[in-house]
């Protein structure tokens, strides 16, 4: 069970050049940025929900234990595909609180 806040970040990338062609064999440039999407994961007072929350969406999605494996259509597909690969693997996701937050430049093609 996780004990206190959590913290991650994923940069963002830029491809000075080839752009997809790394995944067909050509060659690519890609950098990192200081720019990226955040997440801080805690405890939720409920074992049985997980909620999601996203600032850059103005979204908040809470969702039953039993329900997680239910698209929804939005961004929270995401994050709930990985937690249903964790329990598919045993490690059950379940009353935790994600927060989303990123400072990638919407529509600026740069990617996390």
């Amino acid at each position: 069970m996780l004990q206190t806040e959590r913290h991650f970040f994923a940069p963002g990338r830029v491809n000075l050049i080839g752009d997809h062609t790394d995944y067909n064999g050509g060659l690519v440039f890609p950098a990192a940025l200081n720019m990226g999407t955040y997440l801080t994961v805690k405890q939720h007072d409920d074992a049985n929900l997980c909620r999601f929350i996203s600032e850059n969406d103005s979204a908040e999605f809470l969702i039953r234990k039993e329900e997680l494996s239910q698209k929804r259509n939005s961004w929270v597909d995401y994050p709930l595909g990985v937690i249903k690969e964790f329990t598919d693997r045993g490690f059950p996701v379940s009353g935790l609180q994600f927060h989303y937050r990123g400072d990638l430049p919407i529509g600026a093609a740069l990617r996390c």
